[in-house]
């Protein structure tokens, strides 16, 4: 695995990067969207915990879908505020808070319903894990594959992360019931709550910091964190 050298980064169309970097970016698209099969989490969260909730609380369809409204209404004024601190503490450390945020929330609301806790404390690990994925996870990933590709990658790393990222919120959403089905609700947000733990281990071990860097600092960074060693400079 190679970097890339300055000459290679320039703007321009994708045919010039040679083969050895067309391969490095399928890689690390693959690589970086990772992280997108937590992308599905709201969707099983949200559908798992409103069938115990509605039922607990009597739901009829209307308060039920405002229910979900106002969840996905928090959502969006997190993803607004999201902005602004990745700009403060930048995008590696908010998605560090973020997945930790998430395996607790997780971890805990299996044990609300292996204990068989009332729809309160339920409803509000579910909002806690909402505000924890809108204000990092979920923005961030798309902040992140936008600075991590040189000029000439970056619409085929971009399509590619996506790609990735919702065929992998497809497989959460279609899984997540028969899994509860099978081994339990609380079960399968503990299985949740472990693959948001390593996608904090994965990134505290892989993902660099992009903030303020441009492309050969994030590149270098990146291939020392894959213990690679970075090329050097092609003088321009």
């Amino acid at each position: 695995m190679q970097g890339f050298s300055r000459a290679q980064v320039t703007e321009g169309p994708l045919d010039e990067v040679p083969p050895d970097g067309l391969r490095k970016i399928w890689r690390w698209a693959v690589v970086i969207a990772v992280g997108g099969f937590l992308f599905g989490f709201d969707t099983g969260v949200i559908s798992g915990a409103l069938l115990f909730i509605r039922t607990d609380f009597t739901l009829n369809s209307f308060e039920q879908g405002t229910v979900v409204s106002v969840l996905v209404l928090g959502a969006m004024v997190g993803a607004l505020l999201s902005g602004r601190m990745a700009d403060r503490v930048g995008r590696r450390g908010l998605l560090l808070f973020s997945l930790a945020a998430m395996a607790v929330t997780m971890a805990l609301l299996g044990l609300a319903f292996v204990a068989g806790w009332s729809s309160v404390p339920t409803l509000v690990f579910m909002v806690l894990f909402i505000a924890s994925f809108a204000v990092g996870l979920g923005p961030v990933f798309w902040a992140i594959i936008g600075e991590i590709f040189p000029g000439p990658a970056r619409a085929t790393g971009s399509s590619a992360s996506t790609a990735v990222n919702w065929g992998s919120n497809f497989a959460v959403s279609l899984l997540f019931l028969p899994i509860a089905t099978a081994i339990g609700q609380g079960e399968t947000f503990w299985i949740l709550g472990a693959i948001a733990l390593a996608g904090l281990v994965f990134v505290a071990r892989f993902v660099p910091e992009t903030k303020g860097r441009g492309f050969d600092e994030v590149d270098a960074d990146l291939l020392r964190r894959f213990g690679r060693r970075p090329p050097e400079s092609t003088p321009g």
